[in-house]
């Protein structure tokens, strides 16, 4: 049991990302398959919305059903819009970046970047975890997600300038570390278990009791469901900055459940379900997130 009493070695980080980033793609080709098919439907496509934020409190992962993504993958809409303007000076949304020079400029690699063995990577991640916890509470969500990404990465640039000692910076730095948040974060919610690298024995994360299992018992199971498909008002898709026609707006009402061991009815929220606009562009359906209130489903447990 010797193993058992090692510590986290930020060495490690590195692949232990490797292996992050390899099963996020597996379950992200699972996710545009599943994707492609519950878009022909009204009801699927706003179920598996709140069924995306409800499971692991992942309203960033939610947004590549809504119409962020209509016209573009959502990785892109956050470069062009969050990203890029923070890389070029003067960089305008839609812009092509070819020839542009910035901070992702090679030439602003110090000696740490070029180096990093993955230690300095996972201590920018672990500083930036704080911030990104207050900012999904203090905004009850996802929902406000121009404020969160916008105060996110201008926090980043700091804390990565003061880790790495240099002034590069690239898109690759925004996701790592807002997706190794993330996942802590839905782990904060659903527990996780001790793991441990099966070369060396370096304990590479700790086990943890998440809110979801202090409320409902270990082995709770969240269930969403539409019940319900209304005509809706069809929202001005100006708001969403793209050009489409849209064919027909419905609100869909989504109902969850929770079973675990030794809860209260009165423990269970959101029984009553919660509302959630869909819009249909030619074939296929898309959530209208300027449309609907998530903040309730980031209440669950507490």
């Amino acid at each position: 049991m010797a193993n058992n009493k090692k510590e986290f070695n930020y060495k490690l980080y590195g692949i232990f990302a490797v292996v992050i980033v390899a099963a996020a793609l597996i379950a992200l080709t699972l996710y545009a398959y599943t994707s492609r098919y519950t878009a022909l439907s009204p009801e699927k496509t706003a179920q598996l919305y709140v069924d995306t934020i409800v499971q692991n409190g992942d309203g960033y992962n939610a947004y590549k059903n809504s119409l962020l993504s209509y016209d573009k993958k959502f990785g892109d809409f956050i470069r062009e819009n969050y990203i890029y303007p923070e890389i070029y000076e003067n960089y305008k949304p839609g812009e092509s970046t070819k020839g542009l020079k910035g901070l992702n400029d090679k030439s602003l690699k110090g000696e740490n970047t070029l180096n990093d063995d993955g230690t300095l990577q996972g201590k920018v991640t672990d500083k930036m975890y704080p911030e990104f916890v207050r900012l999904i509470t203090e905004n009850k969500g996802f929902d406000n997600y121009d404020l969160i990404f916008k105060s996110y990465i201008s926090e980043l640039k700091k804390v990565r300038k003061e880790i790495f000692g240099d002034d590069y910076f690239d898109d690759e730095a925004f996701f790592k570390a807002f997706e190794a948040n993330l996942l802590k974060y839905g782990e904060s919610l659903t527990g996780c278990e001790d793991e441990f690298d099966k070369n060396t024995g370096v304990q590479l994360k700790k086990a943890v009791t998440g809110s979801y299992q202090t409320a409902f018992g270990k082995d709770y199971e969240i269930k969403s469901e539409a019940v319900s498909s209304e005509d809706a008002e069809i929202p001005d898709i100006s708001e969403y900055g793209i050009d489409a026609e849209i064919a027909e707006a419905k609100t869909v009402k989504v109902n969850l459940t929770v079973s675990g061991n030794s809860v209260s009815e009165d423990a269970r929220p959101l029984t009553n379900g919660i509302e959630i606009t869909v819009v249909r562009i030619g074939h296929s359906w898309y959530v209208a997130n300027k449309s609907c209130d998530t903040s309730a489903l980031y209440n669950i447990g507490k």
